[in-house]
């Protein structure tokens, strides 16, 4: 059987002043660096998350200020087409009332033209008639001549017209 002395009391004993030496000094230091380390691993990790979540709020107002700035493009550049078209409807539209002047000054010319022509001729034929009333006068030829006459004065008129 097991003898229970002195020595093996004294190794017992010895064994627990160590193990409560070895804990003391030992794992309760090991223990609180432990700690620590895991404390400031949890205050990293948090530190982590708060910077992961303003990088992503970052990102945020980035794409939205990236989709604003492109959306001020498209107003821009619609602006601009808007402006243009107006622009060019514009200047078709002063083309178009250009024309229509242009073309009532030459259709008033024409008709002014065509007025004086008819005009010269008129006089033309009263020059002519006055003529051949002078010859005719002078020629004594009476009704027969004064019918020739009147037979060619109608037919100058229609071939003015």
């Amino acid at each position: 059987m097991l003898k229970l002395d002195w020595n093996l009391l004294f190794t017992v004993i010895n064994l627990l002043i160590l193990a409560a030496a070895m804990w003391h000094f030992l794992f309760k230091p090991v223990r609180k660096i432990l700690d620590a380390r895991r404390a400031e691993a949890d205050r990293e990790a948090a530190l982590l998350r708060v910077k992961s979540q303003e990088a992503d709020a970052a990102k945020a107002r980035y794409e939205k200020c990236l989709s604003d700035t492109e959306e001020e493009r498209r107003q821009i550049l619609q602006k601009a087409r808007k402006q243009a078209d107006d622009e060019y409807k514009k200047i078709v539209s002063n083309a178009r009332t250009t024309a229509r002047k242009i073309e009532a000054d030459a259709t008033a010319d024409a008709a002014r033209s065509k007025e004086r022509i008819l005009a010269d001729a008129e006089q033309e034929i009263a020059d002519m008639i006055a003529l051949a009333t002078e010859k005719n006068m002078g020629d004594g030829g009476g009704a027969r001549v004064d019918h020739a006459l009147y037979d060619e004065f109608l037919s100058k008129v229609e071939e003015t017209k």
